[in-house]
This record gives structure tokens, sequence and C-alpha cells, in this order.
């Protein structure tokens, strides 16, 4: 069983990657009842739907897909995460949370859903939240051993893999 408030990590060179990498992964969050909120720094909106139009999947999925939201956000204050995280919870949903931006803005607002949970544990003690962070891999170079030492997983083309599977020679400093 994995545990509660995953974090997972992800790396792509172009908003197309992304879109593409992101679907099947939302397919299968979708068709497990997962609830699917973005913070996204840039608009896929166009990436997606065009995808939607090339694939055979029901068109009650498609728009399943779309409602996630595909828009950029400009959310990074803790006062606009916490009335975020608010609305987009409820108690006993699993939720997965996808944040798309550059380094610092990531990390902001991690940090501010961080002191949000701490703040709100007793009111998210039976939810299971999954934080996905999207990398653009022209954003960094050295900090790629940063990055995949704060993440539990990493999501990529080929699914949802551990770190050490991905990245042979890592070897993880954290317990």
């Amino acid at each position: 069983m994995e545990k509660a408030n995953l974090k997972i990590c992800s790396f792509y060179v172009s908003d197309w990657h992304l879109t593409a990498m992101l679907l099947p992964y939302i397919e299968d969050a979708i068709e497990k009842g997962e609830h699917l909120n973005t913070i996204f720094e840039k608009n896929i909106s166009y990436n997606m739907k065009e995808i939607l139009t090339r694939i055979k999947i029901s068109d009650r999925k498609k728009d399943e897909i779309i409602k996630v939201g595909w828009e950029n956000k400009e959310i990074i204050k803790y006062n606009e995460i916490k009335k975020y995280m608010e609305k987009v919870t409820k108690e006993g949903e699993k939720i997965t949370l996808i944040i798309e931006g550059n380094k610092e803005r990531i990390e902001g607002i991690g940090k501010n859903i961080e002191k949000w949970m701490k703040k709100s544990e007793k009111k998210i003690k039976k939810k299971d939240i999954r934080i996905i962070n999207c990398y653009e891999v022209t954003e960094f170079n050295k900090d790629l051993n940063e990055i995949l030492e704060n993440h539990d997983k990493i999501l990529n083309t080929a699914g949802l893999h551990e770190i050490e599977e991905m990245y042979s020679g890592y070897v993880r400093k954290r317990a």
C-alpha cells in the first residue's frame, strides 16, 4: 500500500511532452476515482484538447480529462494555496495535485502546501494526498539530485516508478 502524502517528480522537455506524459496517468487516476487538480505555470489546455482529438477514448473520459483544468493558475502565496486546498479537498477523497513550473515556483507552492497540511492536520488526517511536481528539464541541470532527493517516486512516459529504477547509480541519501 502506498503511503499518504506521496511526492512524485516528473521531467519534461516541451508542453507536448508534458501533455503526452501526463495523459495515461490522468486517465488511470480518473478510472480509480481520484480527485485531480492542477497548479500550472503554463496553459496547456490547447495541447490536451488536441491530443484528446487524436486518441480513441470515450467522450465521457475526454470530458473528465478536460475538467481537470489545464490552464495556468497564479497561486503561490500561502493564503492563495490555503483557499485553493480548502476548495479542492474533500473528506476521505484521494487527491492528486499536479504542479508545473520552474524549480523556485514549485518549491514555493510545495512549502505553502506543507504549511497548510500541518495547520489542517486534524481535517486532512484521512486523506491520501499525492503531489506530482513537473519540472521542465531546460530549467535546471545541477539541481537534479536535489529534486530527486525530495521526492518519493518519478513519473515518466512509461508510468510511475521508483527513482532508483530510472537512474542507475542513483543512491538515495535520505532514509
